[in-house]
């Protein structure tokens, strides 16, 4: 081991990086709540409204990831390598903005039915955005290893999941919608979709590599 590899285990670790982690996390469980609550609402005004809220938790999610970004360029010791904490921050925070970037076009294309396979797909997401939090959680701690592994397994399997449901939906859709505008809508829309849970894996992989770096 080399003299800075072994320095990791004596020099005392920057804490709040963990409960700002948290936050972060905690935001996406709240734009993925949203957003099953988007496609469960059939009023064009409530939906609206939730699109409104979505937007509010982006900006809530900006304000975290410049925070995290602001503190990392003030500290000296951090938990783990500054590259992976950026990384780590980053993609969280676009989970947040893809789920409002779907959110946005369920209101600008004004969709008025979305199919079950399409909510099963959002339900999903949020499922994943719990895993998050938990994965993040137990960053802090060696102790909890075994649980990190165990919910970044999990949002792989979910990620599965999503695909599964992205090609029914997507087979549906060519199946049953005869009005070209809306079927390429509602395309953009499932693609969109599946765009989340990628990110969401994404957050699981980079979550991976720092528990390999400092295990």
């Amino acid at each position: 081991m080399d003299f800075s590899g072994l320095l990791k285990y004596f020099v005392p670790k920057e804490r709040k990086f963990y409960a700002m982690f948290n936050h972060a996390a905690e935001n996406t469980i709240e734009a993925s709540t949203a957003l099953v609550q988007l496609f469960n609402t059939p009023s064009l005004d409530d939906r609206r409204a939730i699109g409104l809220t979505i937007k509010a938790i982006e900006k809530k999610g900006d304000e975290f990831t410049n925070r995290i970004f602001d503190v990392l360029n003030q500290s000296f010791i951090t938990p783990f390598d500054r590259e992976d904490i950026n990384e780590l921050t980053s993609t969280i925070d676009d989970v947040v903005d893809l789920i409002y970037s779907v959110s946005g076009k369920v209101e600008i294309y004004r969709c008025t039915v979305f199919s079950s396979f399409m909510k099963d797909m959002v339900v999903v997401i949020h499922e994943g955005c719990l895993l998050i939090k938990v994965a993040v959680e137990g960053l802090e701690g060696t102790k909890n290893k075994h649980k990190v592994l165990k919910a970044c397994k999990d949002i792989n399997k979910l990620e599965s999941r999503v695909d599964e449901y992205y090609h029914m939906a997507i087979s549906s859709l060519f199946e049953n919608e005869k009005d070209p505008i809306e079927l390429i809508k509602q395309k953009e829309i499932i693609q969109n979709i599946e765009k989340i849970a990628n990110k969401i894996e994404d957050v699981s992989d980079v979550i991976k590599t720092i528990l390999v770096k400092y295990a």
